[in-house]
């Protein structure tokens, strides 16, 4: 990680400097990273390490990602990010080699095709604030940018499939729900369970104390069911594998479990650690207080969701016990 940051430093001072030096030696046909034209592509191979998905545009116009439909919005996003990508200065000499090496081990490559012609072919890896690319088969990587964006290109890559997909989490009825597990790991106290059997009878159950709560707001429970119709992450995270082995490992917030009489799905919540600490309230805090990790089913994919959108799924015991 040391080395990076270093590598990162040394990557941003070269780059302003050749720029100030060198800027009038570049030329405007290198200044579009690739030509496409949105209407034209019909299919976008990603892959990254061994990882790999194909986006493919049906004669309807649907997208489809590994077969699966996708979200209009996260394939307009990337196929916008592709036409308008922007060479913003080439990588200086002398550090071109480690910047090539980095893309080729970790960078995503992308293959954007129009009928059987190939259109664009090319690798981007992001350098901290900055996203780099390089043209397969050639020797010089550029800076990109996405004009009057502050996104990297690479926020709306992905080589796993899950990430082009709708960002539901939950979109169940309250009839359809048969348990629901909130386990409060930094307050276990007010852990709970409820249960909904058949005939739509609720049943409240203390998980630190094991034993059924035998008065509780049967109002609010019902309240509490109808918002998981619609809960929704941010966005999908296509993450190094050493990273994510990293946020597995943390500490989990909250532990969320919904089963229905069709499936399971298991949530995990982790808080987000800063880089440095962020005022807010007038104190310091090292924890994102608007964003955390969401690891969905048994950490095979993590998600960026927001603490507002899942506030209200994520309550306590003594929420629904009138004092």
């Amino acid at each position: 990680m040391k080395n990076i940051k270093i590598l990162f430093l040394l990557l941003i001072v070269c780059m302003i400097v050749y720029f100030i030096i060198h800027a009038p030696m570049l030329f405007v046909s290198e200044k579009k990273f690739g030509n496409i034209n949105q209407d034209e592509i019909d299919l976008i191979k990603i892959k990254r390490d061994s990882i790999q998905t194909e986006l493919q545009k049906t004669e309807n116009g649907i997208w489809l990602a590994d077969g699966k439909l996708t979200n209009n919005l996260i394939i307009d996003n990337l196929i916008y990010a592709l036409e308008h990508q922007y060479a913003e200065f080439p990588v200086p000499v002398n550090i071109t080699k480690q910047v090539t090496d980095k893309i080729n081990q970790q960078g995503f490559r992308i293959k954007v095709f129009s009928g059987r012609t190939k259109k664009l072919d090319f690798k981007i890896s992001s350098f901290d604030t900055l996203c780099v690319g390089l043209v397969t088969n050639k020797k010089q990587p550029y800076a990109l940018s996405i004009p009057g964006y502050n996104d990297k290109i690479t926020d709306y890559v992905s080589a796993n499939a899950s990430f082009y997909f709708n960002n539901n989490v939950f979109k169940y009825l309250p009839s359809e729900i048969e348990r629901i597990t909130v386990e409060n790991i930094e307050n276990p106290s007010e852990s709970f369970m409820i249960f909904q059997n058949t005939k739509n009878q609720l049943m409240l159950f203390d998980i630190a104390n094991q034993n059924f709560i035998t008065s509780f707001n049967e109002k609010k429970i019902r309240y509490y069911l109808s918002y998981f119709n619609g809960v929704e992450y941010t966005k999908m995270l296509d993450i190094a594998k050493k990273e994510k082995n990293n946020i597995i490992k943390r500490k989990p917030a909250y532990k969320l479990t919904v089963k229905t009489n069709k499936n399971k799905i298991s949530l995990t919540v982790k808080n987000i650690i800063l880089n440095k600490p962020t005022e807010v309230y007038g104190q310091l805090q090292l924890i994102d207080t608007n964003n955390f990790y969401l690891i969905i089913n048994d950490n095979q994919d993590i998600a960026i969701a927001k603490w507002t959108d899942f506030d209200i799924l994520l309550k306590k015991l003594s929420d629904f016990v009138d004092k």
